[in-house]
């Protein structure tokens, strides 16, 4: 998803975009949860880094609705509605398959190898008991990607990775579904190698269907906004 500056280089990355990506990351991991309060300083003082290139990366994550400024409070993490949630994930229910369809007819010989080995890294780490959680995470979130990717469309591939900073994704769907979802990549990874469009399609809807629901009842068990 080229429009994220995580996805570059980390060595092309300016300051302000490296402050962003680790933030970013941060969230999506739930070290930081919604209303979690961020200050330049503390942020500064973590990084290593001068007050400008965070207060940058504050305004992309406000850009990407992370966080949110309140007037005499700061920067917050954003909290998550159910209604929100409801609505990312009905239009990620739409536009992922499609984006995998298309995968599916126009990826190269060398992307589906891509996809491919990151789903065997992506199932070795999930086997791991003690494993990182955080490795885990992030090759879901690049064998999604490396799928999206594939489909070479500049508008779907921005699209999608807006809707994946809708909602925290993979703190709320990832470690008790591991397996399940190593199931689901297996399907759509065969699904794409075999060039079968539209099974790989049917089986990302079901596997985003199923994130739905575990994210949909995270967010009841804590309390989140019915409205």
């Amino acid at each position: 998803m080229s429009p994220t500056p995580a996805k570059r280089d980390r060595g092309s990355l300016t300051k302000a975009e490296e402050a962003f990506t680790v933030i970013r990351r941060q969230i999506e991991r739930g070290q930081l949860p919604g209303g979690a309060k961020l200050t330049l300083q503390s942020l500064s003082d973590e990084m290593q880094m001068s007050l400008t290139p965070i207060r940058e990366a504050l305004r992309m994550l406000q850009a990407h609705g992370l966080v949110e400024y309140r007037p005499h409070h700061g920067h917050v993490v954003t909290r998550y509605s159910i209604p929100r949630a409801e609505e990312i994930y009905l239009l990620r229910e739409t536009l992922e398959p499609l984006a995998t369809r298309l995968a599916a007819e126009r990826a190269s010989a060398q992307e589906l190898e891509e996809i491919r080995g990151l789903h065997e890294e992506f199932r070795a780490a999930s086997e791991k008991e003690d494993g990182e959680q955080g490795v885990v995470v992030d090759l879901n979130a690049l064998w999604h990607r490396s799928v999206y990717e594939a489909a070479h469309s500049g508008f779907l591939d921005e699209f999608i990775d807006r809707l994946w900073t809708g909602v925290p994704y993979q703190a709320i769907w990832f470690i008790h579904r591991r397996h399940r979802s190593v199931l689901d990549h297996q399907a759509v990874t065969e699904a794409l190698l075999e060039r079968r469009a539209e099974q790989a399609a049917a089986g990302m809807l079901e596997h985003i269907g199923r994130g739905k629901k575990a994210t949909i009842d995270h967010l009841r068990a804590i309390g989140a906004p019915e409205s």
